[in-house]
């Protein structure tokens, strides 16, 4: 267990001020601006997953990877209501 155990649980309402998004569009101009291209996308320290389900909404193929499964259990929690196809490493 990692000490995100309970810190895990709140931590989409201490970022709720954080547009996912916007931050989305932000990387993908980007990835475009440097002529890269929608194909597999790596979100290291990826949290409870919030940039990989916009990267993934945006045509990505996410894999998100993150040191606490505390922080993936929220990532595949959001992962299995939204039906995006991510896939989550610890």
């Amino acid at each position: 267990m990692s000490g995100y155990h309970s810190f895990s649980y709140f931590y989409d309402k201490l970022t709720s001020n954080i547009s996912y998004k916007a931050r989305a569009e932000y990387f993908d101009m980007l990835i475009k601006k440097h002529n890269g291209t929608k194909n597999l996308l790596l979100d290291l320290a990826c949290g409870t997953g919030s940039l990989s389900e916009e990267m993934s909404k945006m045509g990505y193929d996410v894999i998100g990877v993150d040191g606490s499964e505390e922080m993936l259990n929220a990532a595949l929690d959001k992962k299995f209501e939204s039906g995006l196809n991510i896939q989550y490493l610890c």
